[in-house]
């Protein structure tokens, strides 16, 4: 159990019994003891890392929770979704329209997360226009098609009207040349273990990099899943 959780329901306790010392077990074996203290002191200590690392934009929690999150959610038996987001076309869209639109549009993804996410949800910002999202269910595809729309949504009064309608911008590529860019979208990578357990983080981040590599390969907002783990 999270620390956080822990030091949570210490503190509800009976104010008679709210400083006794915690027992720490493992498969039901005896660890050791640890004083309300200590479990307040790390509790606060976790807090401190997790908002010195929050994203000043979003306010989501940055690349070291997300890490922790994903070791313990894959240790767990519970069914999972691990859910990446990031944005297609958007270094062009950030050349044309300046990078305070910019920040706007990496803000509109954050904001279709979280008006769409279950409060048990977990929501990362890893950095840049790459988001994350830990859900405790594998049934997520209608989640991640609300979050598209909500994003749809949210971003039309970023472009001008004559880009939108037409369906894309003209911007310098990276050899600085004028070209057409296609309107911003989401590429949606989705894993999750119904058809089978993770080992490791680094199994799932192998099969992650395989979704999302193929969810690239299609164009405008895309899904795609992976229920099964890679070798």
């Amino acid at each position: 159990m999270p620390i956080d959780a822990v030091a949570n329901i210490a503190m509800k306790r009976n104010v008679s019994r709210i400083y006794d010392s915690i027992v720490v077990t493992k498969n039901n074996k005896f660890l050791g003891i640890v004083t309300v203290m200590d479990l307040l002191i790390a509790s606060i200590n976790v807090r401190v890392k997790r908002a010195s690392e929050a994203s000043p934009l979003t306010g989501l929690p940055g690349n070291w929770a997300v890490q922790s999150i994903i070791f313990d959610t894959i240790k767990a038996t519970e069914p999972f979704s691990v859910i990446y987001l990031d944005l297609d076309n958007f270094k062009a869209y950030n050349d044309a329209y300046g990078f305070s639109n910019g920040d706007l549009m990496i803000t509109a993804v954050s904001k279709a997360m979280k008006a769409n996410c279950d409060e048990n949800d977990f929501l990362g910002h890893i950095g840049g226009d790459d988001f994350v999202i830990i859900a405790k269910r594998t049934n997520v595809i209608s989640l991640c098609e609300e979050i598209i729309k909500s994003f749809e949504s949210l971003i039309r009064p970023l472009y001008l009207i004559e880009d939108w309608e037409r369906g894309y911008i003209v911007s310098k590529n990276r050899n600085g040349f004028v070209e057409n860019f296609p309107i911003t979208t989401l590429s949606i990578a989705v894993i999750t273990n119904k058809d089978g357990d993770y080992q490791s983080v680094e199994q799932l981040s192998k099969t992650i990099a395989l979704t999302k590599k193929k969810c690239k390969l299609k164009s405008g907002n895309a899904i795609e899943v992976a229920n099964s783990p890679s070798i």
